[in-house]
């Protein structure tokens, strides 16, 4: 015969749940949803699933154990890295996804080094654009690509040739 959950071991467990240490992520919003100083790369960014203070000059720092100085806000970068270990640093990072990995949306065609740019574009019905503010279309990152005469992008998938 069954045995029926008594109220004590209910408690214990919901005590356990309460007293439950959070994960960093869990205790502060998200650095890149709530701010512009975030800067867009490719889908390979760095985790670094860190707390940061964001101070009001738009300086990112490892908040550590101690808090947020006077003027800063708690926040948590998932994506990112420690650019100055001295300082604590740190660039936040959203990860793009790669517009070459849409079929169709690049050219597959040889460069050279110097000659295109990794940068974010707005694709909307195929056709791309630099930037990214009020993008009505889709976010992308192009690792490798031009800027036209026309103002459009094209990005290419296909190999570096050395110059």
């Amino acid at each position: 015969m069954p045995r029926k959950i008594t109220f004590p071991i209910l408690g214990l467990v919901g005590l356990a749940l309460v007293f439950a240490p959070l994960s960093a992520s869990a205790e502060y919003r998200d650095l890149c949803d709530s701010s512009r100083v975030c800067e867009y790369t490719g889908p390979t960014a760095p985790t670094l699933d860190a707390d940061v203070c964001l101070d009001p000059t738009g300086e990112v720092k490892l908040k550590g154990m101690s808090p947020c100085s006077t003027g800063s806000i708690p926040f948590h970068v998932r994506f990112g890295e420690v650019v100055d270990p001295v300082m604590q640093l740190v660039v936040a990072y959203i990860p793009l996804k790669n517009a070459c990995s849409v079929p169709g949306l690049c050219e597959a065609k040889e460069y050279s080094s110097g000659t295109s740019t990794a940068q974010a574009i707005c694709c909307v019905n195929g056709v791309c654009w630099p930037g990214f503010y009020d993008c009505g279309g889709t976010l992308m990152w192009c690792d490798d690509g031009v800027c036209n005469e026309d103002g459009t992008v094209t990005c290419f998938e296909g190999y570096e040739v050395p110059l």
